[in-house]
């Protein structure tokens, strides 16, 4: 039998996806992925943020976000620069066209998730989110492998 870390593992990553296989329709449509959205979001919410903080506040690792920011920037959804103080780390924000993008699918995606709220029920949705809020936090040290 299972232990209850790895029981719980796998509810947070069933979970996870029930939350997102609501939303994943929406995006398909507009050919955004779950990713590139996760960094749209980040950034509606930010003027520049540098790549290591997207990273670290859309939880994707760096090679994959680098691959998302490349295909974010020809789609001309964000705009990268150099940094104004490190010439060798960039800011990263959304363009015009990508600020338009995330007001189109903002309402549709949040409409998604009242549902998913409405059917496992507010109290649920209320109870959990502090729980998962302490459980994200918790960084064990991890020694070096």
């Amino acid at each position: 039998m299972p232990k209850e870390n790895e029981i719980l593992s796998l509810l947070l990553v069933k979970a996870r996806e029930s939350a997102v296989s609501c939303v994943r329709p929406i995006l398909a449509k507009h050919e955004i992925t779950e990713q590139q959205w996760r960094v749209i979001r980040v950034l509606s919410d930010s003027e520049d943020i540098n790549a290591q903080r997207l990273a670290t506040d859309s939880c994707i690792l760096s090679p994959s976000l680098s691959r998302i920011l490349t295909r974010l920037s020809g789609d001309g959804i964000i705009i990268r620069k150099a940094d104004k103080t490190d010439q060798r780390a960039q800011t990263i924000r959304l363009s015009a066209k990508g600020r338009r993008l995330h007001k189109k699918l903002l309402p549709l995606v949040e409409k998604e998730y009242q549902t998913l709220t409405k059917n496992v029920g507010k109290d649920t949705v209320n109870r959990l989110l502090p729980l998962l809020q302490k459980y994200s936090e918790y960084h064990p040290a991890r020694p070096d492998a």
